[in-house]
């Protein structure tokens, strides 16, 4: 009988609740029953996009929007040309090109089936390459003339940067889905791939140390570190590899002041070269990168020799008893200064080494330097170059074969002028090329 008065009690109680409460427990049931519905049907489109791989990457460097990495650039769009291995222009936004008016005077055709990210075709009047003495006018929807105001053979690699409307849109295969700022610098970048799922999403952090991004590793905050010198403790780890690889766009120098009156004697130079011990890294004999068309080996080698050091300081007209140089450089070379210091010093000519954070005055620079993709060099060795060619250097027959570099058209031609600009300047030596040197790519494994 209780049980009987408590059932007929509970059931009145949620007759009331119904009837009072009809339309909310009604809506209730609806929007649940949506709510289960939409979710059966969003689950896969979730698990799918969550399943997308993503690479987080981190970089070392200050860059902003228009200094991006060349390497992150050509991920986002093309250029008119892009370079091949050696250097060469190939074919890239422009399927062909001539050169007429000897080299002053360029026609691009361009690609009629190329699409910016926002959907829109890409024609002639959206290049907008800015490069002094070079006028563009457009001729036709997708042809494109290049007017130089002289010769300038290494044009067509000016041409192989990637062109980039505002916001970064570009055409390549990945498109910028997000960028973050402080200030004016970049420090988060997110490209998706423009066929969704066709590759990694890449998402790139930037750091302005290597302790800083070694700690967002160390921390999980990225899984890759690109392009450090040094691979820290990451070599120990279990779960992370380490990959070397030397870079061949780059050289460490030294550099003399040729203006010194003790540096400005070749065969002291010279002495000073083969005093040098080996460092152990990827060997560089040339300002000329050993992966370029315009390459050669076959120039004086300045192999670690004090025998071969001390006959040439003897024949030096400098009075070794009285010389004594200082070498320049930055935190990161120090090691390896205190190292040339220490040689040059049990040679006879006593040494010592400075750190600075720029470049001014020295008597001896030890520091590294980007190899231009195309070997001509003029602004590092023409002697007019007074802003960056830094040692001073004044060479006639250089600068001849400098300024005939740029003039010539035919490559197999300027080969054999850049060959002999590379005999003649190590020869002469006003700088002393070590090595290309060597980063690391440190990868989280999965």
């Amino acid at each position: 009988m209780i049980f009987f008065r408590k059932s007929r009690f509970l059931l009145l109680v949620t007759q009331e609740l119904s009837r009072k409460y009809t339309f909310p427990l009604l809506m209730g049931f609806v929007l649940g029953f949506v709510g289960m519905v939409g979710f059966r049907r969003l689950s896969p489109r979730i698990a799918t996009e969550i399943a997308i791989p993503t690479v987080r990457v981190g970089l070392v460097g200050d860059v902003n929007p228009s200094s991006l990495p060349i390497s992150i650039q050509e991920l986002i769009s093309q250029g008119l040309s892009r370079l091949g291995p050696d250097g060469s222009p190939q074919s890239g936004l422009a399927t062909r090109w001539e050169a007429t008016d000897s080299g002053r005077t360029y026609e691009f055709t361009i690609a009629e089936n190329a699409k910016w990210h926002g959907g829109t075709g890409v024609i002639a009047a959206d290049i907008n390459y800015h490069i002094r003495d070079v006028t563009f006018t457009v001729t036709s929807p997708y042809s494109l003339r290049a007017t130089l105001k002289e010769p300038f053979a290494p044009f067509l690699t000016l041409v192989s940067k990637p062109i980039l409307q505002t916001g970064l849109k570009g055409m390549g295969r990945y498109r910028v889905s997000q960028v973050r700022l402080k200030g004016e610098a970049v420090q988060f970048l997110r490209l998706d791939p423009v066929i969704a799922r066709s590759e990694p999403v890449r998402e790139y952090r930037f750091y302005r140390t290597e302790i800083a991004a070694a700690t967002a590793f160390t921390l999980g905050d990225v899984d890759v570190l690109e392009d450090v010198s040094s691979p820290g403790t990451f070599s120990d780890w279990k779960n992370a590899s380490v990959s070397a690889s030397p870079r061949f766009d780059r050289v460490v120098a030294v550099y003399f002041n040729t203006k010194d009156p003790i540096l400005g004697e070749k065969t002291f130079r010279q002495a000073l070269g083969f005093a040098i011990p080996d460092f152990g890294q990827e060997r560089a004999f040339s300002p000329i990168a050993k992966t370029s068309w315009g390459y050669t080996d076959a120039v004086k080698k300045y192999d670690s020799d004090p025998i071969i050091a001390k006959k040439l300081l003897t024949q030096a007209k400098v009075a070794s008893s009285s010389a004594s140089l200082t070498i320049t450089t930055f935190s990161q070379y120090i090691d390896i200064a205190q190292k040339i210091a220490s040689a040059w010093t049990a040679l006879g000519v006593p040494t010592s080494v400075q750190s600075v954070n720029q470049i001014g005055q020295f008597q001896v620079l030890l520091s590294a330097q980007p190899i231009p993709a195309d070997p001509d060099q003029y602004p590092l060795w023409h002697s007019t170059q007074t802003t960056t060619n830094l040692t001073g250097y004044v060479n006639v027959k250089i600068d001849k074969l400098l300024e005939d570099g740029r003039k010539e058209q035919d490559q197999e031609k300027r080969k054999k002028i850049y060959i002999d600009f590379a005999k003649r300047l190590v020869e002469d030596a006003p700088a002393i090329f070590l090595y290309n040197p060597t980063t690391y790519t440190v990868t989280r494994k999965k």
